[in-house]
């Protein structure tokens, strides 16, 4: 196994284990790149129409693919076993089911989580029609739980690679603050973190490589919008949500500023009083962020705090889920309770990474405070990634 596809062959191992907890076979079924799991599980995508077969056992996996996508396979190492057709996927798809002998097949098709439904409806009525549809209803489960499970519970290499995401999105904060002017437009300070990327050889971790972050200042609005040309004047509240690409792993982490005002050593009394709702907010979440906490009753936890110093309550949930993508798979934490076993009541894990979030916002140009931290649920209790924002950044 190259040194390319490490973190691939922790996911697989990992793979293996739910496989042979729930018993059950999974097959990603894909084409021109239509299932992320393909690349997330692997580290190579299809083009042609492929079906990636994954066991309980380490031997056991199997591609069947076309012959010009054959060889990236191979080179992966993590399939026992890759095989090819000439014209059509049928033409050997269901001799290979048979001989696989699946007692339940997991599916990426799901109602609840978007990335556990990776499969088309299209590839679902071709696979259908391929192995019978009668056989497919017999043998056919959602792959929601155990998708939610892998991207959600990180190995020791992902984690390496989130704390380093992290670092980086620290320490070009750091530097974006001592560039900052008053008098620059929110695309001009934009134009900063862009440009700390750039040097830094990393990429936004939400829309395009070099996408601005969200860069508000309040009296302008506070929403998820680009930056404008408003420019930034004394006793402007700015706030700024960013995250950072590294090694396919992404941070989120927002931080608030305050441009003081002529004689003015510290912000005014309300908005220090915002932060300090926000800060609190943050402490009390992380508190509850713990193996075997529910995602309620962490956002619950923050909410309070926000909702008991006098301001509306928090509009978005107060954190999520950090992976793959800045809003991942794992337990969300929100307000909504769900079903049993959807990712709303779900426990949190160990070597999960969330971002916590309770926010102050308030209309008509009041005080609004967004900050976000990243931490990493462990044995003895959630670790804060990030460098944590104590204190209004002063500009």
């Amino acid at each position: 196994m190259s040194v390319k596809y490490a973190i691939e062959k922790e996911k697989i191992k990992q793979l293996e284990g739910l496989l042979h907890e729930r018993d059950c076979d999974l097959l990603v079924f894909s084409r021109e790149g239509s299932d992320k799991m393909l690349p997330f599980l692997i580290g190579e995508d299809a083009v042609h129409m492929a079906a990636a077969f994954f066991t309980s056992k380490k031997d056991g996996h199997v591609m069947l693919t076309s012959k010009s996508d054959e060889k990236k396979y191979h080179e992966s190492g993590i399939f026992n076993s890759v095989e090819t057709y000439d014209k059509s996927i049928a033409e050997k798809l269901p001799a290979l089911l048979d001989n696989l002998a699946p007692r339940k097949l997991a599916l990426n098709i799901s109602t609840r989580d978007a990335i556990a439904d990776g499969m088309t409806y299209g590839l679902y009525l071709t696979l259908a029609d391929i192995v019978g549809k009668e056989r497919l209803d017999a043998l056919e489960i959602s792959s929601e739980e155990i998708i939610r499970e892998l991207r959600s519970v990180k190995t020791m290499s992902e984690i390496a690679a989130i704390r380093q995401s992290v670092l980086i999105t620290c320490d070009i904060y750091d530097e974006v603050f001592t560039r900052i002017r008053c008098g620059m437009t929110e695309k001009e300070i934009a134009d900063i973190f862009v440009d700390c990327m750039k040097k830094r050889g990393v990429t936004n971790g939400i829309g395009e490589p070099f996408s601005y972050p969200i860069v508000c200042i309040v009296r302008a609005g506070l929403a998820h919008r680009g930056p404008g040309d408003t420019k930034t004047i004394p006793g402007d509240i700015l706030i700024m949500d960013f995250s950072v690409r590294y090694s396919g792993y992404v941070s989120d982490i927002a931080r608030t500023a305050y441009f003081l005002k002529p004689g003015e050593t510290k912000p005014p009394h309300d908005v220090r009083r915002a932060f300090d709702a926000a800060y609190n907010a943050i402490t009390a979440s992380i508190a509850a962020c713990v193996e075997g906490a529910r995602g309620f009753e962490i956002d619950a936890a923050g909410r309070k705090v926000i909702e008991d110093a006098g301001y509306p309550t928090v509009r978005h949930s107060v954190g999520h889920p950090l992976g793959r993508e800045c809003h991942d798979a794992g337990t969300a934490i929100s307000t909504f309770k769900g079903d049993e076993n959807g990712p709303y009541n779900r426990k949190v894990k160990l070597n999960e990474i969330y971002a916590i979030e309770p926010t102050v916002i308030q209309d008509d140009g009041l005080p609004c405070m967004l900050v976000e931290e990243n931490i990493l649920i462990t044995p003895s209790g959630p670790e804060i990634l990030s460098r944590r924002q104590d204190a209004l950044v002063l500009l």
